[in-house]
């Protein structure tokens, strides 16, 4: 009983903070704390998670219409944005996330050119987000004993020094979240979200490890669950 109400807890304060966390300016330590905190979460039923990210969701769009947020032209609902957002965040394919998940907001004289900022700077933050899965992996299978640490050191140094994986995930992500607000001093702000694919995650981090040895990629293989 005492874990259900701690992991309930962790559930609603991981829920409600992830909208006020911009992904571009979270560091490495940052990003796996927050892997940590979603593979604790999805360890609970998809029934309560779900309600919880639709009850999350609702009140944040709430928060967000009386702050002067609206949805972009021609975009959904913000309480459908964020939902959509949640759940793809949270959704899981084996030891992987289905999806990648980042956001970032941008401020500028032109709703176009925060926008396009914003979306930029979501879509660098993805390459970071995978890197801090893929090293959350890499330490569960040491502590099950699937790989020795000095493969973890690997793992975490080349995931931490990989450009590749920047260039590819640049121009392949879908905008979830789309929205803005003009401010008093006649700026406008603007908010993106995007998600990418997690199969093409997976993939993506496997062509990046092609010149590593046959062992290594097994064991990549293997903790992607490819």
């Amino acid at each position: 009983m005492k874990k259900l109400v701690v992991m309930t807890v962790l559930l609603l304060a991981s829920v409600t903070s992830l909208f006020a966390q911009d992904t571009a300016e979270l560091s490495d330590r940052e990003l796996r704390d927050a892997a940590r905190a979603r593979k604790e979460i999805v360890k609970q039923t998809k029934k309560q998670i779900e309600s919880k990210c639709l009850k999350d969701a609702k009140k944040q769009a709430k928060t967000l219409k009386k702050a002067g947020w609206k949805p972009a032209i021609g975009t959904a609902p913000i309480e459908k944005q964020l939902t959509d957002y949640l759940m793809r965040h949270y959704e899981q394919a084996g030891g992987y996330p289905a999806y990648i998940t980042a956001q970032s907001n941008s401020v500028s004289g032109a709703y176009s050119t925060a926008r396009k900022a914003a979306e930029m700077r979501a879509r660098t933050a993805i390459a970071a987000t995978m890197r801090a899965e893929v090293c959350e992996l890499a330490e569960d299978a040491h502590k099950n004993n699937e790989i020795n640490a000095q493969d973890v050191e690997t793992i975490t140094e080349f995931m931490s020094t990989s450009k590749q994986l920047v260039q590819q995930t640049m121009g392949r992500t879908d905008v979830v979240i789309d929205i803005y607000r003009e401010l008093n001093d006649g700026r406008t702000e603007a908010w993106v979200g995007v998600s990418y694919d997690g199969k093409r995650a997976r993939a993506d981090i496997m062509q990046a490890f092609q010149n590593e040895s046959a062992d290594m990629k097994a064991r990549m293989e293997q903790m992607l669950g490819q």
